[in-house]
């Protein structure tokens, strides 16, 4: 093994770990315990893997993110114990799941087996049960979205003809380009900015300093009310909420330019502070005091 191939190994390992010790108190056992199987593959601990994705299958109540059953299921078809996890699958298809993420894990088992047709019916099954609507163009994130886009993709290789779930995907596609879009030009502008309210100022500074490094909450204060009176859309912001985007967006939440997607998408929702206010009028920074008195008083900026 490479210098490279053992440190990143090291650091597979490190993280897998690291899930497993936080699947003990962060209440995502099942979920926590699933990604770091994921680690446990890529180190070459399979035995590792199996024990984690066991541990997964006895605690998912159903209710998470992954399905720690539909992934143990396809860690034994894709191990040459296709018979074992062919039962599992069964005994999953046969109960159901409110778990979106298991129809398209237990697809993706069947398609690296070589087996696309018994995919197929497992993404026919998921979008049957998340997409109870033809008409409803979805955006991402949406239930269902994902699996529509991997059944579209499974028949196109398999040569199928669209269908109306294809169609469906073709104009939901189209509709998440022309967000994307949009988002980018509104972050390409600059458009939108985020204020963030003290509580959440102290804890964005104690977790990520170098944001607004040495500037108090008053100052960020001054510096939305300007880039507010200047025209840009404010944006009050959780860090939580941000975080989760990234999360979802697969974005490193510490770069700027996940900052600038955050603000932009929940300025195209219409998510933003409508303002300036009137003199008379409540201050947008959520203070309980007029704006001719907070943020727009003489000489704040």
């Amino acid at each position: 093994m490479t210098v490279v191939g053992a440190r990143k190994r090291a650091l597979d390992v490190e993280c897998a770990e690291a899930l497993e010790a936080d699947a003990q108190t962060s209440g995502e056992r099942c979920d926590d315990l699933v990604e770091a199987s994921a680690y446990w593959h890529a180190a070459g601990e399979h035995e590792r893997e199996e024990r984690a994705l066991r541990t997964a299958a006895e605690v998912d109540d159903d209710h998470n993110v992954l399905s720690g059953r539909a992934a143990l299921a396809t860690f034994l078809l894709t191990h040459g114990r296709r018979e074992e996890g062919e039962r599992a699958l069964a005994r999953l298809l046969h109960e159901g799941s409110e778990c979106e993420w298991a129809y398209g894990e237990a697809a993706a088992g069947h398609e690296r087996t070589g087996r696309p047709r018994e995919a197929l019916r497992w993404l026919n099954v998921g979008v049957s049960r998340f997409v109870p609507d033809l008409d409803d163009v979805l955006e991402v994130g949406d239930p269902g979205y994902d699996l529509l886009a991997e059944r579209a993709r499974l028949r196109r290789r398999t040569g199928l003809p669209p269908d109306a779930y294809d169609e469906l995907h073709a104009r939901s596609a189209e509709r998440a380009h022309a967000v994307y879009a949009q988002i980018e030009e509104i972050r390409r502008r600059r458009d939108a900015v985020l204020y963030w309210p003290e509580e959440e100022f102290a804890e964005v500074q104690r977790r990520f300093p170098g944001w607004h490094p040495g500037v108090a909450h008053a100052e960020h204060r001054r510096e939305v009310q300007r880039a507010l009176v200047g025209g840009a859309q404010v944006v009050v912001a959780e860090l939580d909420a941000l975080l989760a985007f990234a999360a979802f967006r697969e974005l490193p939440p510490e770069a700027r330019r996940t900052r600038d997607e955050f603000a932009a998408d929940a300025a195209r929702r219409g998510r933003v502070v409508p303002g300036p206010p009137g003199r008379n009028e409540r201050c947008w920074c959520g203070a309980d005091r007029k704006y001719k008195r907070c943020c727009g008083a003489p000489g704040i900026t």
